[in-house]
């Protein structure tokens, strides 16, 4: 019997929009649209898990942490974190929860995200 989710769990999806939901769940978990991840799953298309920028796998710790593409973008999810990131706070925190999925829906890395993006944020842009 599986158990239900964690309180805390559950606090970081207080106020977020479904789709941030969605994604924080798969930046948690690490099943996402990302490359790595395809590929670990054998989608096809998806021969190499390697990220775009060839300096790691592309992972959501590579995404939001270390790739050099999306380096500029990066500062306004620092900012929003006090200056630093740090992997674990942003995916185990309300305020960084909250970041990370935006952030991660706004850089259009996964497709399926896209729509939802645009219908959240076009109005912030």
């Amino acid at each position: 019997m599986k158990r239900p989710p964690d309180l805390a769990i559950l606090k970081l999806h207080k106020g977020l929009q479904k789709a941030e939901s969605s994604m924080l769940i798969q930046l948690r978990t690490g099943r996402t649209g990302l490359r790595h991840f395809l590929n670990k799953v054998r989608v096809p298309g998806y021969e190499s898990g390697q990220c775009e920028c060839d300096m790691g796998l592309e992972t959501p710790r590579h995404v939001l942490l270390h790739c050099p593409h999306e380096s500029e973008r990066r500062e306004a999810l620092k900012e929003s974190q006090g200056g630093s990131l740090d992997f674990n706070r942003l995916l185990d925190t309300p305020t960084g929860a909250l970041a990370a999925s935006k952030w991660m829906i706004r850089s259009g890395r996964i497709p399926q995200f896209q729509l939802a993006g645009t219908l959240l944020y076009k109005e912030e842009e």
